[in-house]
């Protein structure tokens, strides 16, 4: 995620915390394909792209949402919009003590399971919640990979395979 999708999702959020609004109209904006590539587009004028923005049914009465697709709109960025939505979500995370976690995992984890995760997580990083994004990589053989701001725990099985090999390669180099 770009600082400068961080900077947008910041100002939103201070003037517009609604996640629900952002996440359905945001949806629907990038769904529909050739709407989508012409607000992308840096071939369709500014002028244009705002004259759709405020005939779009879906935006009736979001006047702050419009002005904001509209600035992106106007200043080239509208491509930004997906990693702004996510940058938005992690600060409504933070703002109500929680986290987001990506777990990479051999299978999908039962959710007792994931509770403790979790709790243990609230613990060791004093978080109210934990959200968890989870992603499968069967290559990991068993285990799991977690990382939550910016520190990552690999009790993995392909993990503690290459740090076995790591540690017996330098055996052999001394």
């Amino acid at each position: 995620m770009s600082e400068l999708a961080r900077r947008y999702a910041q100002a939103l959020y201070g003037i517009y915390p609604n996640e629900g609004t952002l996440d359905l109209t945001a949806q629907r904006l990038m769904e529909n394909q050739e709407l989508w590539e012409s607000l992308c587009s840096p071939a369709v004028q500014a002028e244009e792209k705002e004259r759709v923005l405020t005939r779009l049914p879906m935006l009736d009465g979001h006047r702050i949402l419009l002005s904001f697709y509209s600035l992106l709109a106007d200043k080239g960025r509208m491509a930004l919009l997906p990693q702004i939505v996510e940058a938005f979500h992690d600060i409504a995370l933070e703002d109500r003590g929680a986290a987001r976690c990506r777990l990479t995992c051999a299978r999908v984890p039962q959710e007792e399971e994931l509770e403790k995760l979790r709790k243990t997580l609230c613990h060791l990083h004093r978080k109210k919640d934990v959200v968890f994004d989870i992603h499968t990589q069967p290559e990991l053989i068993g285990g799991f990979v977690l990382d939550i701001e910016g520190v990552t725990y690999d009790k993995s099985v392909q993990g503690t395979l290459t740090g076995m090999f790591r540690q017996l390669e330098e055996r052999r180099m001394a």
